[in-house]
């Protein structure tokens, strides 16, 4: 919606947008950014503002009802017998009689609407799912902030824990034993949550599509930020991977490799479901802490497991 006709918010180039005249409003429909850009129709002129609303309801209704599927709205008008003069008969002059049921559509539409955001925050399980780590109820003490206008913000700089270097990835060490670091319930279905691990955070995943289960260092080499459990999962040539949700790296949950050509990996561990239990086979705090402080460690840590019998 732009309030006058300098149009800096643009509503010609969205699906519908409102323009503000002297007398009312604009009513344009049906244009579109993106890769074809597309200036929207004017659809009526110097209506006043329920006038408008109503005339969008119905556009809107009248679109759900007989466009296909994925097809955007400037896509749909091109195709329409008729194009906007056509458009505008049926919603504006209700040319085939149907105004009073869209509106009635598109009211029914409203009626039912409910904001998911406000439903977590009302209800108290819900809300007890956004947690940081699914073992420890604190939050995450790698974030700095910094004051910035009377507010503040995370300070931007990399991030250091106990796997911080780009080149691990499956730490080869010769002491490992189970540990269990959260329950089924606390990692999303298809999603993951960061547990601690000592100084270390190791992000869970549940790829319930695939029927698997996979561990991770937390932190995204790239940024050097603890945000991989909070990544989107998908497959990659029959490969599962996580994208981070910073820059969208991706890495494959199983040898940690970066499978967005860069240099990079994240460390991997081997995961088990014992009842309602998540465990993780990770080696003694201390001995992950010093073999992936550093990339002399890993070296280290990797010959010994090479020269065991």
């Amino acid at each position: 919606m732009s309030g006058c006709v300098r149009e800096c918010a643009e509503a010609q180039s969205k699906d519908f947008g409102l323009i503000a005249t002297e007398k009312g409003w604009n009513v344009f429909v049906c244009g579109n950014g993106g890769a074809t850009p597309r200036h929207a129709d004017l659809l009526a002129s110097d209506v006043d503002e329920d006038t408008a609303v109503r005339f969008i309801d119905r556009f809107l209704a009248l679109y759900i009802r007989t466009a296909d599927r994925l097809t955007r709205t400037s896509v749909w008008l091109e195709k329409m017998e008729g194009g906007i003069g056509h458009l505008r008969e049926v919603v504006v002059h209700d040319s085939i009689g149907i105004g009073a049921d869209l509106e009635r559509h598109m009211q029914r539409l409203v009626d039912g609407y409910a904001c998911e955001w406000a439903d977590v925050v009302r209800d108290p399980e819900k809300r007890a799912q956004f947690r940081h780590f699914a073992n420890d109820r604190g939050g995450d003490t790698a974030i700095g902030f910094v004051p910035e206008r009377g507010q503040r913000r995370p300070d931007g700089r990399p991030r250091r824990d106990a796997l911080h270097d780009a080149h691990v990835r499956r730490l080869p060490l010769l002491r490992r034993s189970w540990v269990r670091l959260a329950s089924v319930r606390d990692v999303p279905v298809d999603g993951g949550i960061a547990a601690r691990y000592g100084d270390v955070q190791i992000a869970i995943f549940h790829f319930a599509s695939r029927g698997a289960w996979y561990a991770t260092q937390n932190l995204c080499p790239h940024k050097r930020e603890m945000v991989l459990a909070r990544g989107i999962l998908g497959d990659q040539a029959g490969a599962a991977k996580v994208a981070c949700p910073l820059h969208k790296k991706t890495f494959d949950l199983s040898s940690g490799v970066c499978l967005s050509g860069d240099d990079l990996a994240v460390a991997t561990f081997p995961v088990r479901i014992e009842g309602e239990d998540v465990l993780v086979e990770l080696p003694p705090i201390e001995d992950l802490t010093t073999a992936a402080s550093t990339a002399t460690g890993c070296a280290r840590v990797q010959a010994q497991a090479d020269a065991a019998p």
